[in-house]
């Protein structure tokens, strides 16, 4: 049961167009998903928000898409805009990506030296 939504290979090389209706759309965007993941007060007042990528048990999935694929807004127009905005201007910076990754690096350091299994993940 998807929960009234349709198959997610209904749309797979044939997408709506990115003016059709905003029901169409959503379906779309909610293909097989049973409920939505409304944005509220709980999410706003969040220090993160986490999407685990199992897929049926299996935890070595991974999410190859940006977060703003999942974002929908009613108005066509706004949703265009918003997702254009967030491609646009947020970036990571590379001095940030580096000193984390160098981060990284010394834990996995400090945890082999301890003994342990070098196996880890980080957020």
């Amino acid at each position: 049961d998807t929960g009234g939504m349709p198959n997610y290979e209904k749309y797979v090389g044939k997408p709506n167009p990115v003016n059709a209706s905003a029901e169409d759309r959503l379906k779309e965007n909610s293909a097989e998903r049973k409920e939505l993941c409304l944005y509220d007060d709980r999410l706003q007042n969040a220090r993160w928000v986490h999407w685990p990528m199992e897929h049926k048990g299996d935890m070595a999935n991974r999410l190859l898409v940006h977060f703003y694929a999942f974002l929908y807004f009613q108005d066509w127009r706004t949703d265009l805009w918003m997702k254009r905005f967030i491609r646009d201007h947020v970036r990571y910076i590379d001095e940030i990506q580096c000193a984390a990754a160098r981060v990284v690096q010394a834990i996995r350091k400090r945890v082999k030296e301890r003994g342990f299994d070098n196996d880890f993940d980080t957020l």
